[in-house]
């Protein structure tokens, strides 16, 4: 029989988000032990590249843009493996942190309003963060059309949750339009705006605080829209 010692799980998450966690550590882990060409490959294919999308979707580009995608896969994919792919391990690091901490209380919010297993609750947590991180990439394409930067990291799927964390706290059925939710979303587009001016400075690297408010406007409105069809559900 197993003792009880009283400790603390060292990670105190369910198992989904940690496995979500330990799947982005690996990824930048096995992206450093290769070749720099093989990198270049990686990213090329993986990263969101505003120039080939929008010269994908038919864009006028100007002389020295990236290649645009060659097909409706090529161009679709980096909208989710964006976040599978992070500059250092400090970007990882911050990234997988901030899952643990807001992806319990949003996994713990999915349990009580469906009330189903764990295969459930997880298909639901795993479709809010992946449309959050979409929404995030979309948010960066428009706000780099036609050409920019490109956009690398899974911040926009993790604000999507911190807008989960902030809906679900107050009540499940918090309305999109309540004054507590308005303010703290208020506080988030100021901080990352701050973010953007300070960002290049101690970093070393721009932000893409965009990505991170088209993720968490889309984390906002699916978590809203999900906990109507589940309250739907059980009427």
């Amino acid at each position: 029989m197993a003792r009880n010692t009283g400790r603390p799980p060292i990670i105190n998450a369910p198992p989904l988000v940690t496995a979500l966690a330990l799947t982005f550590l690996a990824a930048h882990g096995v992206r450093i032990l290769l070749s720099e060409g093989l990198q270049n490959v990686l990213l090329w294919n993986t990263a969101l590249i505003p120039d080939r999308f929008w010269g994908w979707v038919g864009a006028s580009l100007p002389p020295g843009a990236a290649e645009p995608y060659s097909n409706v896969l090529s161009a679709i994919a980096p909208l989710f493996t964006i976040s599978f792919v992070h500059s250092d391990w400090v970007h990882v690091g911050l990234n997988t942190a901030m899952l643990l901490g807001v992806g319990k209380p949003v996994y713990e919010y999915l349990g009580r309003a469906c009330g189903g297993g764990a295969r459930r609750i997880s298909e639901l947590f795993l479709f809010l963060f992946f449309l959050s991180v979409a929404g995030g990439s979309l948010a960066h394409l428009v706000a780099n059309y036609p050409v920019g930067q490109p956009a690398i990291g899974a911040s926009g799927g993790v604000s999507g949750l911190i807008a989960a964390v902030l809906l679900g706290q107050k009540g499940l059925r918090t309305p999109l339009l309540s004054r507590p939710f308005l303010t703290a979303s208020m506080l988030f587009l100021v901080a990352n705006l701050v973010l953007a001016f300070i960002g290049p400075a101690m970093l070393g690297a721009g932000i893409a605080w965009q990505a991170h408010v088209g993720g968490y406007v889309a984390g906002a409105l699916i978590f809203r829209f999900m906990m109507w069809r589940l309250e739907g559900a059980e009427a």
